[in-house]
């Protein structure tokens, strides 16, 4: 089965086509769409397609990110998955950004993944965080995500019993100089690679969660995951999103 993909949660927007019973990436293509994301997905998609010599006929699952991240972004990505999946009656899947993110982390069974991205750039570090263990090749999430500062968070982590974190996305300035205390009582690891969440990434979670569960999610029910009010909201002092918090 076929699975398109994609990834709006952040400015470095992507769209990919993965091939679940081979394992295989077809094609993945990335750019950087700031405040012309509903311009640019159209094309963005038909390129991800035509490299991957595919059509959306031929796709058998959409898979869209559901956040954290980007308030506009998050909801235009959905908003076209969305639209894909009930024009062409498509099953689809939506899938938590970090949970997505975690899949690139190099860690063991007794490993902590610890996944993370920044949060706004007002905060430079903040950053959106989420906790995770890869059990039996699959993942298990710790908690909801939460936006929070580094150092704070690395403090809550040297009071817990396990011995080895894996850290995976992008750094935070100053973050370097964190863990190397932090190595001085636990041992730490990071994945550099991919630095972003990423469509496959998405893909390939998306197919995870397939073969466990072969059943779409309601187009009409499934909502972004918002850990921050928007700027408006933050601006006026109010919260018209809500956070969702979804298996």
């Amino acid at each position: 089965m076929l699975v398109f993909a994609l990834e709006t949660a952040t400015e470095l927007v992507s769209c990919a086509v993965w091939d679940g019973a081979k394992r295989l990436l077809k094609a993945e293509v990335r750019t950087h769409a700031y405040q012309t994301l509903t311009q640019r997905l159209p094309a963005l998609a038909q390129t991800t397609l035509r490299e991957a010599e595919t059509t959306l006929d031929e796709v058998g699952l959409i898979a869209v990110s559901l956040g954290p991240g980007s308030f506009t972004s998050v909801r235009v990505g959905l908003a076209f998955a969305k639209g894909l999946a009930m024009a062409l009656e498509k099953p689809l899947l939506g899938v938590r950004t970090l949970e997505a993110l975690a899949l690139a982390a190099p860690a063991g069974t007794n490993d902590v993944i610890v996944a993370l991205y920044p949060s706004r750039p007002s905060r430079p570090t903040e950053v959106y965080a989420a906790l995770f263990r890869r059990l039996q090749n699959t993942l298990q999430r710790e908690g909801d995500e939460r936006a929070c500062d580094f150092l704070q968070l690395c403090e809550q982590l040297l009071t817990r019993s396990e011995t080895r974190f894996v850290f995976v996305g992008p750094l935070p300035p100053g973050a370097e100089q964190v863990l190397r205390e932090m190595e001085r009582r636990k041992s730490v690891a990071i994945a550099a690679v991919p630095c972003f969440p990423t469509a496959h990434l998405v893909a390939e979670r998306a197919w995870q969660r397939w073969l466990q569960n072969p059943q779409s999610d309601d187009p009409v029910k499934v909502l972004p995951i918002y850990v921050l009010p928007s700027g408006a909201e933050e601006k006026l002092g109010i919260r018209l999103s809500r956070e969702t918090s979804r298996q």
